[in-house]
């Protein structure tokens, strides 16, 4: 896989981690997205950064630098929301476990 495409499927991971949160499927399928994302955009930055000068002078390698950093900072964004969901999904469960257990008629 070539940088471009590695940037563009680590945006759209990034995006997808931020959608899926807000959808009723979501924190799980937000974390891995967001956790691919990140792993991907770090893999095109490294690879950039192994090119040293070029890319500043390439106007291409300013895009996908840009794209590796958006896929990053959506990615990033992505996995802390699905977390906080998935962490809050949990407590509620919890909290409505532990009060159906104490409506329970005791035998």
């Amino acid at each position: 896989m070539d940088l471009k495409n590695k940037a563009i499927a680590a945006l759209i991971c990034g995006i997808l981690a931020v959608i899926s949160v807000f959808t009723g499927v979501g924190a799980l399928i937000g974390l891995v997205l967001g956790i691919v994302g990140i792993i991907l955009s770090i893999k095109v930055k490294k690879e950039l950064e192994a090119m040293g000068e070029t890319v500043d002078a390439d106007p291409a390698l300013k895009d996908i630098k840009g794209m590796a950093t958006a896929g990053l900072i959506c990615s990033i964004i992505g996995t802390a929301v699905a977390g906080i969901g998935f962490i809050c999904v949990a407590c509620i469960a919890g909290t409505i476990g532990i009060a159906a257990c104490s409506l329970a008629p005791m035998a």
